[in-house]
């Protein structure tokens, strides 16, 4: 080939090249976002409102991948504590369980909403006649504890040695028993052996076992009856550990878990915190969406009484993007 044309291909080839590298793959484009995820780990009973509402409307808003993952409250920071799973954000039922994550998680949360709990039930139970009389007011709430007492009754509570919601269930039964001046015994015939036993199940699992008929009723967050559609029965404001202002009477029922922790009766928010230091840019947005209209019109929607929302622990190191978040936060 004439010299000529061997320069006038080089020059062409060394063209095509530079496009190519300018315009680099869809895969490998910063642009895409491919590697752009937020991952949230979540309690168990918000599973729900994470992978159904809040997930996808963020993924919507801010073309940032969503990852969920959810569980017991102190199992979910046990795991994220020791690195076994990736976590940017943290929904907790509770600050425990935020502490119990150590050093990777900041020194922060943000308290947004609370969810009653209440007692949820089989419409098709043995039971439910007698349970129905008392949703409606046409029994005493207080003759609720002795059917719940009765041999047979098949009731599910998660377990208290990992879920904030298993804790304050056990913590209800006790402070039942001196709101009503039941008999003493009543919380042990309702409960059995308090940390361990048949009537223990997953948080993530428990309310499908109701809905197909394995048990009679279960504990439950108002949030996660409202979200499926169950039968339940409201607790009254000093058995339901939402109200701040019941924190004093919350405080007067102790537990004593598996491993010899005691722990008290607080009223129950859910507290969100970033893991990792400094938060990642995608933790920041994901708490920037629910600290928005958009996030807090879904709480409000699923069941939640959604309240302004407020610092738990140094305020002075929380972002400054989420300071003017919180300013907004109505």
């Amino acid at each position: 080939m004439p010299r000529g044309k061997n320069l006038r291909w080089a020059v062409a080839l060394f063209s095509l090249s530079s496009i190519l590298s300018a315009c680099g793959s869809p895969a490998s484009s910063p642009a895409s976002g491919a590697s752009s995820t937020v991952h949230v780990v979540f309690a168990g009973s918000l599973e729900q409102l994470n992978d159904q509402f809040l997930g996808p409307a963020f993924e919507k808003s801010q073309h940032i991948h969503y990852q969920g993952r959810g569980g017991g409250s102190y199992g979910m920071a046990h795991e994220i504590a020791s690195g076994t799973i990736p976590a940017d954000i943290f929904e907790s039922i509770g600050q425990g369980p935020i502490r119990s994550v150590g050093k990777s998680a900041n020194p922060w949360a943000i308290a947004v909403a609370s969810s009653p709990l209440v007692l949820a039930y089989n419409p098709h139970s043995p039971y439910a006649h007698q349970l129905n009389l008392i949703r409606s007011g046409k029994k005493p709430f207080s003759d609720l504890f002795s059917i719940l007492a009765q041999p047979r009754f098949k009731l599910g509570r998660t377990n208290p040695n990992t879920d904030p919601q298993g804790q304050a269930f056990v913590m209800a039964m006790d402070l039942a028993q001196k709101l009503y001046h039941l008999p003493r015994s009543m919380p042990q015939k309702i409960l059995g052996p308090t940390t361990k036993g048949s009537e223990i199940y997953t948080e993530e699992g428990i309310l499908s076992l109701l809905q197909s008929g394995g048990l009679d009723a279960s504990s439950a967050f108002l949030s996660e009856a409202i979200q499926r559609h169950l039968t339940y029965i409201m607790f009254p404001s000093k058995l339901n550990f939402s109200n701040p202002q019941n924190a004093a009477w919350y405080s007067q029922a102790h537990l004593k878990l598996s491993n010899g922790t005691i722990v008290s009766g607080t009223p129950l928010s859910i507290d969100i915190t970033a893991i990792g230091h400094p938060p990642s840019s995608q933790a920041i947005s994901f708490l920037q969406f629910i600290l928005s209209s958009q996030g807090r019109t879904l709480f409000r929607r699923e069941g939640y009484s959604v309240f302004r929302p407020y610092v738990l622990g140094q305020t002075n190191k929380l972002p400054h993007a989420l300071r003017t978040a919180l300013q907004h936060a109505l």
